[in-house]
């Protein structure tokens, strides 16, 4: 009340919207034209004339000549900083083929000293022309004396060559490694089994040094994307590199900490528990794997591949050890952000929360379930039930669900539709968020993916992926009362584009721009002078 008064009183404020194409998301009041702002706070939302006569003095104004402006996008499912950290390793994301990869980590091999490691990132062969994976015998023919890992962009997966298994001690005959059938010489590809063995490696991790050196780089990607809020999966190094940015007041993304399951016990013995913190970092939930992708094949399905019918997947946790998990979290007012992405993954997580014979406790946690990718009807009426929130990926089905994508080529012509059913899920009622796994991070990308998409149980409108976006990724945080909308009494964040993407034609959605991004009612993001 007091910053009300003081306002009212000198009737200056520090920032002044004007002129805008305002879309709120708050339900009482869905467009405006103008917002005032002071010390990071909404202090109002309204037509032009309403607010210029209330709030005539302001240190800043900007006059948005009819842009559009909404509350900043909350990316609900992001590993920001890890990927920060590693945009100096080959990134893969973009290439068409197994050669153009190839010669990509080449290039990097010929400045890099012998002995020393090539990282590669977020290849993805279902974009390939050639629809494979990476080789050890083309890793070893390029990188003759470095060590390679090459993640793929799911994470659950990695092409190494021999050097990389001799520095990881893992034999060529080590009966976790796929090999080629003919030769029964290894293929180069290691999957879950051997990456939980290597987890802990120090020889693929980031150092605090690398981690603490991308966390300006981390805020400044998410801000140039219109992203104000994220829920970051992170280590105990990454988290100690938030905070030391935050004590310089150097942090301009909001940040909701999932903490590692492996971690969870010493995080209990503090005292800690999800929402501890402030309004830039607080606790989020414990991460727990329940399964791995699709792509990688380690998704746990109830029937087989449909590309690969000796296999279902994988479960990445004993269900004792996962149900004592999600008792843990329960007991000590936890929330669980559980992974899963094949329909036996899901069943496990809601037998388990069902066993424990309290839905309205269940309720107030606010547990996740992360990516919730192939949900079916029985399994939506369920998660319902429970008060579960699907923190699912809209950028998914644009990329790998639609015909010929990687959605079909593992499940078939008539269960890949079963995935990421956004409109079926949304008429139950169910609470959903929208994060983008950083593939890509781009909220513009995600929003066209399920707008567009030619599968009537996946489209939803425009308004609809926004509020995803936004106010229901603030509720799976326990925020909707601070961020999510533009309303009086809460935070000043909020982003402009270049085009009014409710009016636009929905094709072209996944190119519209950010003009300005502000945190705090600050710009920290301005696209005419970031070219």
């Amino acid at each position: 009340m007091l910053l009300f008064y003081l306002v009212q009183m000198t009737q200056e404020i520090d920032l002044l919207i004007k002129n805008g194409n305002i879309l709120t998301m708050d339900k009482n009041q869905p467009k405006a034209e103008a917002i005032a702002v002071s010390n990071g706070i909404i202090l109002a939302v309204g037509k032009n004339a309403e607010i210029l006569k209330e709030y005539p003095k302001a240190k800043e104004v900007v006059d948005l000549k009819g842009k559009f402006l909404c509350p900043g996008f909350n990316d609900a499912h992001t590993h920001l900083l890890g990927i920060s950290a590693k945009f100096q390793d080959v990134m893969l994301d973009k290439v068409t083929s197994v050669k153009e990869a190839l010669e990509k980590i080449s290039e990097r091999v010929k400045t890099t000293a012998k002995g020393k490691w090539i990282f590669g990132e977020r290849w993805d062969e279902s974009n390939w022309i050639e629809k494979r994976y990476l080789t050890l015998s083309e890793l070893d023919k390029i990188a003759p004396e470095n060590p390679c890992f090459i993640r793929r962009v799911c994470g659950h997966l990695a092409a190494v060559n021999s050097l990389a298994l001799e520095e990881l001690g893992i034999a060529k005959d080590d009966p976790d490694l796929d090999v080629v059938s003919e030769t029964k010489e290894p293929l180069g590809i290691i999957t879950v089994k051997i990456m939980e063995r290597i987890s802990d490696s120090p020889k693929l991790k980031k150092t605090q040094e690398d981690l603490d050196s991308a966390v300006k780089v981390a805020c400044d990607y998410a801000n140039s994307l219109g992203i104000t809020s994220v829920t970051d999966n992170l280590s105990v190094r990454a988290v100690k590199s938030y905070i030391k940015f935050w004590k310089k007041n150097e942090i301009t993304v909001r940040v909701n900490m999932n903490i590692p399951l492996s971690k969870f016990d010493q995080y209990i013995e503090t005292g800690l528990k999800t929402g501890f913190g402030n309004k830039i970092l607080k606790f989020g939930g414990v991460k727990i794997f329940t399964d791995g992708s699709l792509g990688a094949r380690t998704a746990l399905l109830n029937e087989a591949y449909f590309d690969d019918s000796t296999t279902k997947g994988k479960f990445y946790i004993k269900k004792e050890i996962f149900t004592e998990a999600i008792r843990k979290a329960v007991e000590n007012d936890w929330q669980t952000a559980t992974h899963a992405i094949g329909d036996a993954a899901i069943e496990l997580i809601l037998d388990t929360f069902e066993s424990i014979g309290n839905d309205e406790l269940v309720a107030q946690g606010r547990h996740r379930i992360e990516h919730a990718e192939y949900l079916l009807d029985d399994h939506i009426r369920r998660v319902k039930n429970l008060g579960l929130i699907l923190s699912m990926q809209p950028n998914f089905p644009g990329r790998w669900g639609r015909p010929d994508q990687l959605y079909e080529i593992r499940l078939g012509s008539v269960r890949y539709k079963l995935l990421n059913n956004f409109k079926k899920i949304q008429k139950s009622y169910t609470k959903i968020c929208f994060g983008s796994d950083n593939m890509p991070m781009n909220p513009m990308f995600g929003i066209w993916s399920v707008v567009t998409h030619p599968i009537d149980d996946i489209r939803i409108t425009v308004e609809e992926a926004i509020y995803y976006s936004t106010l229901g990724a603030a509720y799976a945080s326990f925020e909707e009362e601070i961020k999510g909308s533009l309303e009086s009494g809460k935070l000043a964040d909020f982003v402009v584009l270049d085009k009014d993407i409710l009016s636009i034609d929905p094709d072209v959605i996944k190119d519209v721009q950010v003009l300005m991004t502000f945190f705090y009612g600050k710009k920290v993001y301005d696209k005419s002078k970031n070219k």
